[in-house]
């Protein structure tokens, strides 16, 4: 998994860019992660809440991509951390 953040379990707080999707409506969307499930990601933008799947986009932020791997993200943020020890 290639993650250019802090670390690939710390996503809330992120601020990130939707960079490519198999839904191209939904590319060029900005804003912060404000929460996370299984399989989406809940993304504040100046337009309102947007729910994203996890499993159909590529995330981007100021330091580069974040490739969602649905082997690590499709979980939810605990059971990731639970993956750590």
């Amino acid at each position: 998994m290639n993650l250019v953040t802090k670390s690939e379990f710390d996503l809330i707080g992120q601020q990130v860019t939707i960079s490519d999707s198999k839904n191209k409506e939904i590319v060029g969307i900005k804003g912060k992660i404000t929460m996370e499930t299984k399989n989406m990601f809940i993304i504040k933008t100046e337009n309102g809440k947007k729910s994203i799947p996890k499993n159909i986009c590529q995330l981007s932020n100021n330091e580069g991509i974040i490739e969602t791997d649905s082997s690590k993200l499709s979980k939810r943020p605990h059971e990731r951390l639970e993956m750590l020890s």
